[in-house]
């Protein structure tokens, strides 16, 4: 089996951004690169949390034919509170509960909200829309039981890192389209991959993608959806150097363009940090930013400019 340093990891997901990071055929091509970079990302978790103080309960969430875990982060019992859905990433076909355990805990810490953590079905063996229909029907899920687990549902808001960010905006546009689904204080993008037919990430994408009509609808390209309209305010951080850079500012400006409220914050001279992001570590510029937005979506400071 072929295993990944850390090092290697972090230039596959362009922590270090080379056009070398990118040659490696083999990355996502079988079993054995898949499984090895699984196990690298379970790796992020720290062996001892900086913020074990935040209380964390594991549910299951009854669906149609399945059921999907989550877990609920609360730094208090003070009911209801403001909440925001957070969905990892790792390129549709890695990561976990687990592997993100640390930067849950985190923003609950520091931003006082709840955090819901969601364990969507991995590609390649769960193909679009699989992951997508986990992530929207378990957010509606929650909407429908906010009562019971302290959500205010006045302060309802969902974010994601990377792929994570994908299906956060997939979830809040199909919200849109639908009635009796959840309305969206606001949504967090983080290095946030929104062209499911664009040549960033390309390995990622053709293991979650099967057909090219999948990666071009409005559902699997977020970027590229016609009508924006409705969206709540968008909050975008993105990464100097990342390759998916370009998707992200041009799915601010094209928001924009349809009114919505949609602010964005460049992390200068990083590629896509979404290593140092799942581990708390290193540079916290990213982090704080985003702790910035999320009380500003709630109302609980100035909206950034």
């Amino acid at each position: 089996m072929r295993v990944f340093s850390k090092s290697a990891f972090a230039l596959l997901l362009g922590f270090v951004f080379t056009p070398c990071a990118f040659a490696q055929p083999a990355w996502l091509s079988n079993e054995e690169s898949i499984n090895a970079f699984r196990s690298q990302v379970e790796s992020l978790k720290p062996a001892v949390s900086k913020y074990a103080h935040v209380r964390a309960v594991d549910l299951q969430v009854p669906l149609e034919g399945r059921q999907i875990a989550i877990r609920v982060y609360d730094s208090d019992d003070r009911k209801p509170k403001p909440t925001i859905v957070y969905v990892h990433g790792a390129c549709w076909v890695a990561g976990s509960l687990e592997s993100h355990d640390e930067i849950s805990r985190y923003l609950a810490s520091e931003s006082g909200a709840k955090v819901i953590a969601i364990d969507y079905r991995l590609a390649p063996e769960h193909a679009y829309p699989s992951g997508h229909n986990d992530v929207f029907e378990s957010t509606v899920w929650l909407w429908d039981h906010a009562r019971e687990l302290g959500i205010d549902k006045s302060k309802f808001a969902i974010g994601g890192e990377s792929a994570g960010a994908y299906f956060a905006a997939a979830t809040v546009l199909r919200s849109i389209d639908n009635s009796n689904s959840p309305q969206f204080a606001f949504l967090l993008t983080v290095y946030a991959a929104l062209d499911g037919g664009g040549s960033s990430w390309t390995e990622c994408k053709d293991n979650y993608f099967a057909l090219e009509e999948d990666s071009r609808s409005r559902y699997g390209s977020p970027l590229w959806a016609d009508n924006l309209a409705g969206m709540p305010p968008t909050y975008s951080i993105f990464a100097e150097l990342e390759i998916s850079r370009a998707e992200q500012e041009l799915f601010v400006h094209k928001l924009r363009e349809q009114a919505v409220d949609a602010h964005a914050y460049m992390h200068a001279g990083v590629g896509h940090d979404v290593v140092n992001w799942a581990r708390v570590d290193g540079d916290l510029t990213a982090h704080k930013q985003a702790i910035k937005f999320i009380n500003a979506g709630f109302g609980d400071a100035e909206r950034p400019d």
